[in-house]
């Protein structure tokens, strides 16, 4: 039979990995705003060539954009979810402690 007693929650390192998975997503934030110029393409030229590389471009950076964001909303969602639930499990495992 397998031992569970390796497996233990810290509240405090849990505490620092939410603050550390809340600080990823504000970076990720940040330089994503400050990249969106660098990121958005305007045309070489008035030929449609130009026109439509610069405009799938500037989609695939749009699509990218959304995707990171809800990337971003998920990472702080986990992180809330810690956060919500360290109390929980320390009492649930008290309640477990032989």
């Amino acid at each position: 039979m397998t031992s569970t007693d390796d497996l233990r929650m810290q509240p405090a390192e849990v505490a620092d990995a939410t603050k550390q998975l809340d600080a990823l997503a504000s970076r990720v934030e940040t330089l994503m705003a400050a990249e969106a110029p660098n990121l958005t393409v305007t045309p070489a030229g008035r030929d449609e060539v130009s026109q439509r590389v610069a405009s799938t471009l500037n989609e695939a950076h749009a699509r990218f954009a959304i995707s990171t964001g809800q990337g971003n909303n998920e990472i702080r969602e986990t992180a809330a979810t810690l956060r919500a639930h360290i109390g929980d499990v320390v009492a649930a495992e008290q309640d477990f402690a032989v």
